[in-house]
């Protein structure tokens, strides 16, 4: 899976804020996530447009977050930034060839895990955990070590 920058900034902003916990000004915050003011404008109207974000303005004005880092996923912050997380869509000759509807059928459950892997990643625990130490695989299977074999 590849993101777009913009998303990956986006991402890099709501975890800036989740950390901070108070109002973060926008010189700081586009310092902090690598961009430039005009750009975090534009990353920010989006996530505030989606009420993840609230913006103020003034000499205490800046960016906060409108909703706990346990309420937000990357899988939302994704489908904010993106409109969707699924693969690209099919040509549409390729529906007419039986060998590529397998490759259709793969495509939709690679769609679905990927989905339930992001909406499992919440910024909390993104927060809580150190690189050292941070794994996904025990997290999602949740004590069902058949949840990804296949039956």
């Amino acid at each position: 899976m590849q993101l777009n920058k913009t998303t990956d900034y986006a991402i890099r902003l709501i975890l800036y804020l989740a950390q901070r916990a108070q109002t973060v000004s926008s010189s700081k915050l586009s310092a902090a996530i690598g961009v430039s003011p005009r750009y975090l404008l534009q990353v920010g109207a989006k996530l505030r447009d989606a009420e993840l974000i609230s913006t103020t303005h003034g000499p205490v004005g800046g960016y906060d977050l409108k909703k706990p880092p346990k309420e937000i996923s990357l899988f939302d912050i994704i489908i904010i930034m993106e409109d969707r997380i699924k693969h690209k869509p099919k040509p549409e000759k390729s529906t007419e060839l039986a060998e590529f509807k397998i490759l259709d059928t793969a495509y939709g459950h690679v769609d679905e895990v990927l989905s339930d892997i992001l909406k499992s990643i919440t910024i909390e625990s993104l927060l809580s955990q150190s690189v050292e130490t941070w794994y996904l695989a025990p997290r999602l299977l949740k004590g069902d070590e058949n949840k990804w074999e296949q039956s």
